[in-house]
């Protein structure tokens, strides 16, 4: 089979399909990662405004910052859809109706990110509660941005099995004025910092524990 590939937003081709997305180096750089999530829409643009994928990656990282849970963990969360800028968001109905050939293709993607940014042992060590945030993220988008009428639409299984709920952040509002307001670079902009910000925190626990 052809490589496939896309270009990115820096003007360079970037392999999609082969082993050379495995390949070291192959993670796009965070300028374009943060570019595109950007603006990439959840939902299959679906919600009631312009909802990025950048915007839920720094809502999950807050609440796993709310968890109490370190820089380490947080740079996980902010970077845990990171390969969406290669491969695009798809509903999860979706892939689940995709089955296996979206997951292995995501998964690989997903990989690389993680090897490129090298938070593997954090996304190994804080899946568990990553996932969490993502859910709460979900449940929270759903009760803001989404005409979801429990009751009248289907439940969603993630959200509403029976004993297992997840509920949304009660002290969030993604409706609030300041926020409906910010544009897409308002959200690269702040992607990037908190990725700065964590990256610089990694780098100084790193020094700690040398000098320990």
């Amino acid at each position: 089979m052809t490589p496939q590939w896309i270009i990115t937003t820096h003007g360079q081709d970037h392999t999609i399909t082969g082993p050379a997305v495995l390949m070291p180096g192959n993670a796009p750089r965070i300028e374009v990662i943060a570019h595109a999530l950007a603006q990439i829409n959840r939902f299959t643009g679906h919600a009631s405004r312009p909802y990025s994928v950048a915007e839920h990656s720094l809502l999950v990282c807050d609440i796993v910052a709310s968890m109490g849970l370190g820089c380490h963990a947080q740079m996980a969360a902010l970077l845990h859809d990171a390969h969406e800028a290669i491969t695009g968001d798809t509903a999860t109905p979706v892939k689940w109706a995709l089955g296996t050939a979206w997951l292995m293709f995501e998964n690989e993607h997903a990989a690389a990110v993680r090897a490129g940014y090298h938070i593997q042992s954090a996304h190994a060590t804080h899946r568990a509660a990553i996932k969490r945030a993502d859910l709460i993220a979900l449940a929270t988008e759903r009760r803001d941005l989404m005409r979801f009428v429990p009751g009248i639409n289907l439940p969603w299984p993630i959200l509403d099995t029976p004993g297992n709920e997840v509920l949304p952040l009660e002290a969030a509002d993604l409706n609030n004025p300041a926020r409906v307001a910010m544009g897409w670079r308002h959200h690269r902009d702040a992607f990037l910092a908190r990725y700065r910000l964590l990256d610089a925190r990694r780098a100084a626990h790193g020094a700690e524990l040398m000098q320990a």
